[in-house]
């Protein structure tokens, strides 16, 4: 499950039940320039859900920018694994 929160065009804050996704793309959106912070918030797991808050100039850029890293750097991998 992810919920994700636009408060603006420069703030958005990403709700999961997966922490391994949301920490994951906190630290790819801290290599994204226009990020002004990036971080996450975790309460008791059994209470809340982690969050991930998002400040930038353009947070839905910054998003897609992350999202296309990642993709790439998982496609690398693939191949990389692919020759074991």
């Amino acid at each position: 499950m992810i919920e994700i929160k636009k408060i603006d065009e420069n703030n958005v804050i990403i709700e999961s039940d997966d922490l391994t996704t949301l920490t994951l793309l906190n630290e790819y959106l801290w290599n994204v320039s226009g990020v002004e912070f990036c971080g996450l918030e975790r309460e008791h797991p059994f209470l809340k859900n982690p969050k991930l808050v998002l400040r930038a100039k353009d947070a839905k850029e910054a998003i897609e920018k992350a999202k296309e890293r990642i993709i790439d750097d998982l496609e690398k991998m693939k191949k990389k694994i692919s020759k074991l």
